[in-house]
C-alpha cells in the first residue's frame, strides 16, 4: 500500500513542477524585472480587486511575495550558519491579514520586496557547493536543504506571478 500523499507533498510537487529544470536563482532574479513591469501597467483599482472569491488581490500577492522573501531568506541564512536549525512554519493567510495593509501604497510593498529579494539573491549567489546540501528541520515538513528551499521559492514565484497576472487582467 502506498503512503498517503500529504498536502505539503502536493504543494511541493506543484512548485517544483512550476520550476521544472530551470535554474532557481535565475528564476528568482527574473522576478525582479517582472514584478515592476506588471506594476507599471496596473491601475490602482486592479491592485485591490480580488479576481475571484477567496483569492488574494494583486496587492495581497505582492505583500505575500515580500513576506515569503523575508521567511525564506531567514531560513537559508539559518541553515547555512547553524547545524540543522529548527525552521518554524508560518501562516501566510494570518500574515497577509495582519500585515498586508501596513504599506501606504502598493509601490511601498514592491520597494520592500525588492530590497529583500536583492539581499537574498546576494546570499544565494554566494553559496559554496557544500552549502546547497545543508539542511534545516522544518516544524511541519522535516528536513529541507538549502537547495530545496530555494527551488521551492523559485517555483513559488512562478505560481504567484501567474496569480498576479490573472488579478491584473
Amino acid at each position: 500500500m502506498a503512503d498517503p500523499v500529504t498536502e505539503f507533498e502536493l504543494y511541493r510537487h506543484e512548485l517544483l513542477a512550476a520550476l521544472a529544470d530551470d535554474d532557481p536563482v535565475a528564476v528568482l532574479r527574473s522576478t525582479l524585472d517582472e514584478v515592476p513591469r506588471l506594476m507599471a501597467t496596473a491601475a490602482t483599482q486592479q491592485l485591490s480587486r480580488s479576481p475571484a472569491p477567496g483569492e488574494w488581490s494583486p496587492r495581497q500577492v505582492l505583500n505575500h511575495l515580500s513576506d515569503a522573501d523575508l521567511v525564506t531568506g531567514t531560513r537559508v541564512r539559518m541553515i547555512v550558519t547553524q547545524e540543522q536549525p529548527p525552521l518554524v512554519g508560518w501562516d501566510q493567510d494570518a500574515w497577509t491579514a495582519r500585515f498586508g495593509g501596513l504599506d501606504a501604497t502598493p509601490q511601498e510593498t514592491v520597494d520592500r520586496w525588492l530590497v529583500l529579494r536583492r539581499a537574498n539573491l546576494q546570499i544565494y549567489e554566494s553559496l559554496r557547493p557544500e552549502e546547497w546540501d545543508r539542511v534545516g528541520i522544518h516544524s511541519e515538513r522535516g528536513a529541507e536543504s538549502v537547495r530545496l528551499t530555494i527551488q521551492l521559492q523559485a517555483g513559488h514565484d512562478r505560481v504567484h506571478l501567474d496569480q498576479l497576472r490573472k488579478g491584473l487582467q
